[in-house]
């Protein structure tokens, strides 16, 4: 039995508004107040969290489109629970974090673009206040996404459901390819107001998303991986000893890709062939082995230790420390005596 243009609508506004809480809770998590109803803003970030700001592009209630450009203070960790389903793309233009769901941990890596479907979760977003974090983040609710996946006349569909399994959460990931880039340009450099630009970044991250679900859902294959010959190989192995000379204070991942005469591309796929890792993960792990090996040796203590290897919020430093390793910084120094 159909349901009644009432029912269906009302349907369509609860789950609507349960989506966009996921979004509320997010922001709350900086400290920051969204207005109610929600409307395009610049929601500031204040001391102590940090600098900067997170800003709403749109207030169409199917389609968020969130810009973010700050700087944190500290560690930042934001948690956000819901039992509203949704889609999102999720591109990291600059910084480094990672998000809990599930159990699971997953790197947030500069360049790099995430697909992410979620139902009924919890999550954990942790922050890295090392470098400024940059991103744009584009979401839809479980009913646009049908709306948008129904089948066309080759009669090609996406269920949600069967994406998602019997999990909470399921994300894709590719590098950032120049075309993202050059969307992504194009809608924080719009050249319009008013309505005009609201039209104008809507149908431009229509577009970016399209892209996205096309490569991850309906092509099934990930594009060719790029050769990496054995000068690119060496680059790759130069880029990480720069980390590791300079974990204490790294460049970015782009910075680095400069230094050493890389594409970020090429350096991604690179550090995935000869390290088994991301940047990200690779610098993180050397950091906490160097540590390690420091409060062995018993020269410096736990905060010495963490400003050695890059780590000025001590409480990130002894989380992320005992998730390596299984035991706290502290431990590991009345081991040794």
């Amino acid at each position: 039995m159909r349901k009644s243009n009432t029912a269906a609508e009302v349907d369509v506004h609860m789950e609507s508004k349960g989506y966009q809480d996921i979004y509320t809770q997010y922001w709350r998590g900086f400290q920051l107040q969204p207005q109610v109803p929600l409307t395009d803003s610049s929601m500031t970030l204040c001391s102590p969290v940090g600098t900067g700001a997170i800003r709403r592009l749109s207030s169409n209630p199917r389609l968020e489109i969130v810009h973010s450009d700050y700087h944190l203070t500290g560690l930042q960790e934001v948690y956000v629970s819901s039992p509203a389903a949704m889609v999102e793309l999720s591109i990291c233009l600059q910084g480094a974090g990672q998000v809990k769901v599930s159990g699971a941990r997953h790197d947030i890596c500069e360049a790099t673009c995430y697909l992410h479907f979620m139902k009924q979760f919890d999550a954990v977003f942790e922050y890295d206040n090392q470098v400024p974090m940059r991103s744009l983040a584009i979401g839809i609710p479980l009913v646009e996404f049908n709306r948008l996946m129904d089948g066309g006349s080759d009669g090609r569909s996406i269920d949600f459901n069967r994406v998602l399994g019997k999990r909470a959460f399921r994300r894709f990931e590719l590098p950032m390819n120049t075309f993202a880039a050059h969307i992504v340009r194009q809608m924080l450099e719009c050249p319009y107001q008013d309505a005009v630009r609201k039209m104008y970044i809507e149908g431009k991250a229509l577009e970016l998303l399209a892209s996205y679900m096309h490569i991850f859902l309906f092509d099934r294959e990930e594009p060719a991986a790029a050769k990496l010959s054995k000068r690119d190989i060496d680059k790759v192995k130069d880029a990480a000893q720069v980390l590791l000379c300079h974990m204490e204070s790294p460049p970015s991942l782009l910075e680095l890709a400069r230094i050493v005469g890389l594409n970020d591309f090429k350096l991604k796929l690179g550090f995935k062939e000869c390290f088994g890792t991301s940047a990200f993960r690779y610098l993180r792990d050397k950091r906490l082995e160097h540590a390690m090996s420091l409060l062995r040796k018993g020269d410096v203590n736990v905060t010495q230790a963490a400003g050695l290897v890059g780590y000025a919020n001590l409480s990130h430093f002894t989380a992320i420390f005992r998730g390596k390793f299984g035991l706290n910084p502290s431990e590991v120094m009345r081991q040794r005596g």
